[in-house]
């Protein structure tokens, strides 16, 4: 047991040390994008990224969480061809979906860049963006497949940290335009799906029936039925939606009533406050298999011991990041170049719904990974609400500040929704004694 404690925390540190690079790579590129297109082309760019960002959400059909929570279901109880039969399945249907999506994208690029923002400049960027969809969509699909095969090392290189490195790489080498900086991340996007393919291929044998340990087949409750993949995915497609909407709309928004410059400002600063879901992220991606594969076998107090560990370590390791976030934001903006300071308020706002959500990390993941993906989507369909409601009023009047001030408190919302919730469905001794004291 000592020894799988070790090998587990070693695990995690190497996935750490690779979301270490995201991290450069990502900031790099954010730094060199910036400085490389300006202010005004910056922000084109930043609405680019989050224009595929909303398509690929669209796509994946809320498949890339149920892919993980099933794989790591299956197999925990030797069922390696029904993982395959699901593996499967997510690939051909966010494959198909995200086809359509770019075709969709391409079309809607002439009407939203002239009637929705106001750019007309923005047409072939944006037209040039639909090249990403496919390949995006299905680095998230493969690397959360390989997340269920417990292979979190791989999954994180798959979907946050090769191509950001590559794309730093292209900037490096010369490419400074708007045009051939989306092109690149088209390619770069491409092949790291290949690559991520070609990791799945490697472990094509687990997908066969095996048996398993017979200590792993023991549990505290009776073994949780699964359902089926579609069933899964459905509220779990409401989720990431309304997540990645959370995360877009204030941009969108914001892009209707202030110029690109300050659209691209408020984009570096939003982005630098989001680069502490790195942790969070990075420690999920191990989190996730394990709570489904412990959640099937009815195993709640390993299941929930190892869920304390996880939001101790989420906090220990982000709030050191948010601090600086909220002491210096000015250092941190000065590093992108001249016109990015006028977001220092804004990522002040920013990092302080982060620390919330530090604080109280992966209790989302935990009802995804557990089978509670309708109560979760309930929660992300009132923080769309609040989202919508408080955009509505903030932003029209006070620009930046007010999108950064939305997304501070749909953020923070989530993470004490979650919390709240998970109190109430898995219970210790001592969380129900914190539960009657809420």
């Amino acid at each position: 047991m000592r020894l799988q404690t070790w090998h587990a925390f070693g695990r995690y540190g190497v996935g750490l040390g690779l979301r270490g690079v995201e991290v450069v790579g990502k900031l790099g590129l954010y730094i060199i994008a910036a400085r490389a297109l300006g202010a005004h082309d910056a922000g084109l760019f930043f609405l680019c990224l989050t224009w595929i960002g909303l398509a690929s959400t669209m796509a994946r059909l809320g498949l890339e969480r149920a892919i993980t929570r099933h794989i790591a279901a299956e197999l925990a109880i030797g069922q390696g061809r029904a993982a395959g039969r699901d593996l499967r399945t997510g690939l051909i249907g966010t494959g198909l979906a995200a086809t359509l999506a770019a075709v969709v994208a391409f079309a809607l690029a002439g009407p939203a860049s002239h009637l929705l923002f106001g750019a007309p400049d923005l047409e072939t960027p944006l037209r040039l963006s639909a090249l990403a969809l496919l390949p995006q969509t299905l680095t998230i699909t493969i690397g959360s497949a390989l997340a269920g095969l417990k292979r979190g090392i791989a999954a994180q290189f798959v979907q946050n940290a090769l191509w950001p490195v590559l794309m730093l790489a292209a900037l490096l080498a010369g490419v400074s335009s708007l045009d051939s900086l989306i092109l690149a991340l088209a390619g770069a996007l491409t092949f790291t799906a290949a690559i991520g393919m070609a990791l799945l291929a490697r472990d094509r044998r687990r997908f066969t029936d095996h048996s398993v340990a017979a200590d792993a087949g023991s549990s505290n409750g009776p073994a949780e039925v699964l359902p089926s993949l579609w069933h899964t995915a459905f509220p779990l497609f409401v989720v990431e939606l309304v997540q990645v909407s959370l995360a877009s709309l204030p941009v969108l928004a914001l892009g209707v009533f202030v110029d690109a410059a300050s659209v691209g400002a408020f984009s570096v600063a939003n982005r630098i406050s989001m680069l502490v879901w790195v942790v969070v992220i990075s420690i999920g991606t191990f989190a996730a298999p394990n709570y489904a594969e412990l959640h099937r076998r009815g195993e709640t107090s390993r299941l929930l011991a190892m869920n304390r560990g996880i939001m101790l370590a989420v906090a220990g390791l982000s709030l050191p990041m948010v601090s600086v976030m909220m002491i210096v934001p000015e250092l941190l903006l000065d590093l992108v170049g001249q016109g990015f300071g006028s977001a220092a308020t804004a990522l002040r706002i920013l990092a302080a719904g982060q620390m919330i959500h530090c604080l109280l990390a992966c209790q989302d993941i935990l009802l995804a990974m557990t089978g509670h993906g309708r109560t979760l989507r309930r929660l992300n369909l009132l923080q769309l609400a609040v989202c919508i409601v408080l955009g509505a009023v903030l932003i029209p009047a006070f620009g930046m500040t007010g999108a950064a001030a939305v997304t501070a408190l749909t953020v923070a919302q989530g993470a004490i929704g979650t919390t709240l919730v998970r109190l109430l469905l898995f219970r210790s001794p001592k969380e129900s004694a914190m539960a009657g004291r809420l």
